[in-house]
């Protein structure tokens, strides 16, 4: 039986993935302006490490698994359009009251003392919509969705591990769900 692992390319990413109604409405916008649209589905990444891969991954589920039971499944807002320019890039900016999405990258980071994070310092959720090759058209489109976004909410109860194969398609390894330990802010 051929080992799944070597099917994978290194490196592997920690994400947020979207609820089906949520990732068909971005998928609308990725349609558009990103040509990676089939490669991999619409996420927040909370940590990209290009030496992550199965083996740690896996090596560390049981306290991936604790850490992340500790932390309460909590809702994403979207309302607002935004660019890397340098980039760029076109996303969707993810809004959480409680800096939730901060919490579980600093979870997931300090879970991997010895891999090294890309974007350690300066984490920015995101959502990308687009890739662009002129700051021209990269304004347009961001006036064009900026417009056409209507506001929306998912609820965010699990992270992904993901994994790209050597075709470059991300797929997901494996979830891990959150707030499987009921805290005392839960019984309220």
């Amino acid at each position: 039986m051929e080992n799944s692992a070597e099917r994978f390319r290194k490196g592997g990413a920690v994400t947020v993935t979207m609820p089906e109604s949520a990732t068909k409405y971005v998928d609308g916008f990725r349609r558009r302006y990103d040509p990676a649209m089939a490669h991999i589905m619409p996420h927040i990444t909370l940590v990209f490490a290009p030496d992550l891969d199965a083996s740690h991954w896996f090596s560390q589920h049981l306290r991936i698994e604790a850490a992340l039971a500790r932390i309460q499944a909590f809702d994403v807002h979207i309302s607002r359009v935004a660019t890397f320019s340098e980039d760029l890039v076109l996303w969707l900016q993810p809004t959480d009251s409680h800096s939730e999405l901060l919490r579980l990258r600093q979870t997931i980071v300090g879970l991997f003392p010895g891999v090294a994070i890309d974007h350690i310092h300066d984490f920015v959720p995101h959502i990308s919509i687009g890739f662009f090759s002129s700051q021209d058209a990269l304004a347009e489109a961001q006036a064009v969705v900026q417009r056409e976004l209507v506001p929306f909410s998912f609820h965010v109860a699990v992270v992904s591990f993901l994994q790209a194969d050597e075709g470059d398609v991300w797929h997901c390894v494996d979830t891990v769900k959150l707030g499987t330990v009921k805290t005392s802010d839960s019984n309220t």
